[in-house]
């Protein structure tokens, strides 16, 4: 019986390493957004805590205004953060987008794989069979002689 040879196998293998990229790209996005996740959860926390110094009772003019710019472009720093989170998001779901696309061809692949294995089996049976009546023909022939 000869080995089976999926004839798309390098195709397969490119697929394969193909998903696998998108998977690392899709991981490295989400990295991405949880650091900036804490980032702005690190700003927030400041701004807490800018405003409770701000509650002092012997607190200058000055600083007081210092605190409120120091404020105002921590708030403009979350928004730029989320802006960021929200663009991260929108590249996240168009690699899961192309991620699904790549496992549907990759299951197409599989399913083509068993296809052909299925008809390589076929065609080793029958020629199996062929074989073994070849055989007992020519031993039937031997015995009548």
């Amino acid at each position: 019986m000869s080995k089976f040879i999926y004839k798309f196998r390098s195709i397969q293998k490119v697929k394969e390493s193909l998903q696998k990229k998108v998977q690392k790209e899709i991981a490295l996005i989400d990295l991405e957004i949880e650091k900036l996740e804490n980032e702005l959860i690190n700003i927030s926390n400041e701004v807490t805590q800018s405003k409770k110094k701000c509650l002092k009772k012997d607190v200058f003019v000055g600083e007081i205004k210092f605190r409120k710019n120091y404020e105002l472009c921590l708030e403009r720093e979350k928004i730029m953060i989320g802006e960021k989170i929200e663009k991260l998001n929108k590249k996240k779901k168009v690699k899961l987008a192309e991620l699904f696309q790549k496992r549907k061809e990759h299951k197409i692949f599989d399913s083509l794989e068993d296809v052909h294995f299925e008809n390589f089996r076929k065609e080793e049976n029958r020629l199996e069979s062929k074989f073994i009546d070849e055989l007992a023909t020519q031993k039937f022939v031997r015995q009548s002689k």
